[in-house]
């Protein structure tokens, strides 16, 4: 009998179209995304909806595009230094529930899970120094050429990532929407249309967190 980890309804921390979040029922440090089962899925008439129903396939596109640019990133920096803007990620594990794509946590010092960016904008909380963390992982998704398709608020994290030794330092983290998820895959062509790509995301996040982008300089400011 294989064994699998059983997630709890009460270990659920997040829940999106495609994938529920779960904390890992033993290992604080660590979450489990899971695929959500077909026959439990909403029915959309996007364009979105209508591909998934025709090419069920599909649903997986954004986890082995999310995969394949944590490698190409993480292998193009193998240095001891390099601090990713986004999340890591370990692997694959089988649970109760589905399969799970397995990632760490970003917490606060006390150990609960860090807030995102989408609500410290829409509860105020937003200060000067959030706005400095986020700017510092903005300019490094930039000069590493990350692929980040989905940049929206709720998808950067402010908290501490586990180190061995207990949390790192402060930092805002991109936890997902990273990788070349688009049909065609226009960001994966050259740097520049990634650029392009990176420049258009944010300024739709500025919009959204009423943020001012300003393209010259690649930062946010209110």
């Amino acid at each position: 009998m294989t064994n699998v980890l059983n997630l709890l309804p009460s270990g659920l921390v997040a829940s999106g179209v495609q994938r529920a979040v779960y904390l890992h029922p033993t290992d604080h440090t660590k979450l489990i995304k899971v695929l959500k089962p077909s026959t439990i899925m909403p029915r959309r008439n996007n364009f979105n909806g209508v591909v998934d129903r025709w090419f069920p396939s599909t649903r997986l596109r954004q986890i082995r595009k999310e995969y394949t640019e944590y490698l190409r990133i993480m292998l193009n920096h193998p240095e001891p230094t390099f601090r990713a803007p986004m999340s890591h990620m370990f692997g694959f594990v089988s649970t109760n529930v589905g399969l799970g794509c397995l990632t760490e946590s970003v917490m606060m010092p006390d150990g609960t899970l860090g807030e995102t960016l989408g609500s410290k904008a829409k509860e105020g909380t937003l200060t000067d120094h959030h706005i400095d963390l986020l700017n510092d992982t903005i300019s490094r998704l930039f000069s590493n050429d990350i692929r980040a398709s989905d940049m929206n608020p709720n998808n950067f994290v402010f908290g501490h990532r586990d180190n061995g030794s207990g949390p790192g330092p402060e930092e805002c983290v991109l936890v997902d929407g990273f990788g070349d998820i688009h049909a065609i895959p226009v960001r994966s062509m050259a740097k520049w249309s990634n650029r392009l790509g990176l420049i258009d995301s944010c300024e739709r996040l500025g919009r959204n967190t009423k943020l001012t982008w300003h393209k010259d300089t690649q930062q946010f400011s209110r």
